[in-house]
């Protein structure tokens, strides 16, 4: 006898997502886990392909797949290695506008980094 499939209700979905926005995010590996389970039920024994999650996320509203997404999103790059990589690089710089201008140089060159860093936290 085949396995009895189980459609997947919208609002089995959204009562699954608003009891987790009610938790807090220290739930949401649990949320992931109920949205996993539904997805098992629905597909009997077989597995949870990235197709089948790939075309369910696309019939959410854009606004839920981002909610849904939001936790599972990685930063490229972590903000102390880009500051430590723009004051790394400029140590070259102070030390010529050191040479040249001394005081007025250095604090011109990490006046110009702090300028770079509020640029680059501004575009995050």
């Amino acid at each position: 006898m085949p396995p009895i499939k189980h459609p997947i209700n919208k609002n089995e979905i959204l009562a699954i997502i608003q009891a987790n926005r009610a938790l807090g995010a220290d739930y949401d590996e649990h949320t992931a886990d109920q949205i996993y389970e539904l997805f098992q039920k629905t597909a009997g024994t077989r597995e949870l392909t990235p197709e089948a999650l790939t075309q369910y996320l696309q019939q959410l509203p854009a606004n839920e797949r981002k909610k849904l997404l939001r936790p599972f999103v990685k930063r490229k790059h972590s903000l102390l290695g880009n500051v430590s990589a723009i004051m790394a690089l400029s140590i070259p710089l102070l030390l010529i506008a050191g040479l040249i201008a001394h005081n007025l140089g250095i604090f011109a060159v990490l006046g110009f980094d702090a300028l770079v860093i509020i640029l680059m936290v501004g575009l995050d």
